[in-house]
């Protein structure tokens, strides 16, 4: 595991990790990937497991240990934790229903339509 001054990102390619894995990168937040293709890999729900039962990425471990989930919530949360970087509408921003609704939308229905498209027997 890494020292206590990095974030620790559990995540893969082509999910939702890539982009937190691009806010941190963005706002210069050190943190280290610890690949996690749970879909495809025993061996990686393992390693996800012991830190989010649902052994799902991403999986963000911040410096006092905290577990964070979900890709919307953790942008969400670096997009308010770093406000200067406008990485989203503020909190009183008028656009922040906005923003919020499609953050939601995404995660939930781009998501599940994307693991439906790509499980097909087509695929």
């Amino acid at each position: 595991m890494a020292n206590n001054q990095q974030f620790v990102l559990y995540g893969a390619a082509a999910s939702g990790s890539v982009a937190v894995e691009a806010a941190l990168a963005l706002l210069e937040i050190p943190f280290q990937v610890i690949e996690g293709e749970t879909w495809s890999s025993e061996a990686a729900r393992m390693r996800v497991g012991g830190q989010n039962a649902m052994r799902q990425v991403p999986t963000l471990i911040l410096h006092g240990g905290e577990t964070l989930t979900e890709s919307a919530a953790i942008l969400i949360w670096l997009a308010d934790a770093h406000l200067n970087a406008r990485l989203a509408p503020g909190p009183t921003d008028p656009m922040r229903a906005q923003f919020l609704r499609w953050m939601f939308f995404v995660s939930s229905a781009i998501y599940s339509l994307h693991w439906l498209t790509s499980s097909s027997p087509s695929h």
